[in-house]
């Protein structure tokens, strides 16, 4: 297998970490999405038990999995969330086989409280990978399933004044009132300053996705607009 320049660097930034054995995997979409494209899809970190993936490191993930797919060729525990995953993009028409996807930590666990880490530390210690890897994909959308990822991003970029629009789900949770959020702003990543549109969605992971479907093409309006007002201009 002949590795791009792209990998091998995110190879040397991985081992920077010294966390790269750690159970886990950065590239959910195929190595070949770490190219130029319009969206950068990330979530909190891998699912799955680390003790059954004890072989499937990050690094080893990195260099041997290829053109290998998790939406569509993964078998998650939780299917409900891998197929609410393909049934927003499908909503958004975006092909999600063709989009970067990732998480904020590459460190796997069955579910954040399950993270045998400091969860939140290790997003920092994984930036520069993702810095890297926004310098090559230079998205125009970064679609965030779940609000770490939403939040984290959120604090890295200058936001524009009067975009931040966001939608409440229906069902509440745990007794409180979800939302999915549209927000634009600049992003700078290797000297290079990306002007991104930012959206996220309450994750996937809890309902059927019939709870999550207004929103979701709330958020697909929030794209069109962004897309109409760009030919304007």
């Amino acid at each position: 297998m002949i590795m791009n320049e792209h990998i091998k660097k995110v190879e040397q930034l991985l081992k920077a970490t010294g966390l790269q054995d750690e159970s886990g995997s950065v590239i959910y979409s195929g190595n070949s999405t770490l190219r130029k494209g319009n969206y950068y899809f990330l979530g909190q970190n891998p699912g799955g038990n680390a003790e059954v993936y004890s072989g499937d490191t990050i690094i080893s993930q990195l260099l041997q999995s290829g053109e290998f797919n998790e939406y569509h060729e993964g078998e998650w525990t939780g299917k409900k969330h891998q197929s609410n995953i393909v049934k927003m993009f499908s909503d958004f028409n975006i092909n999600l086989a063709n989009t970067f996807s990732t998480n904020l930590s590459f460190i796997r666990s069955v579910n954040t409280n399950k993270y045998n880490r400091n969860l939140k530390n290790d997003y920092k210690i994984f930036w520069p990978v993702h810095k890297y890897c926004l310098s090559v994909v230079k998205p125009k959308v970064i679609i965030c399933n779940g609000a770490d990822a939403r939040e984290f991003f959120i604090k890295k970029m200058r936001i524009f004044p009067h975009t931040y629009e966001e939608r409440f789900l229906e069902r509440l949770y745990r007794g409180r009132r979800m939302k999915c959020i549209s927000v634009r702003g600049s992003l700078v990543t290797h000297g290079e300053k990306l002007d991104i549109q930012l959206l996220s969605v309450f994750h996937l992971s809890k309902w059927p996705y019939e709870d999550y479907q207004k929103s979701v093409l709330w958020l697909k309006s929030k794209i069109k607009q962004d897309e109409e007002l760009a030919l304007e201009q």
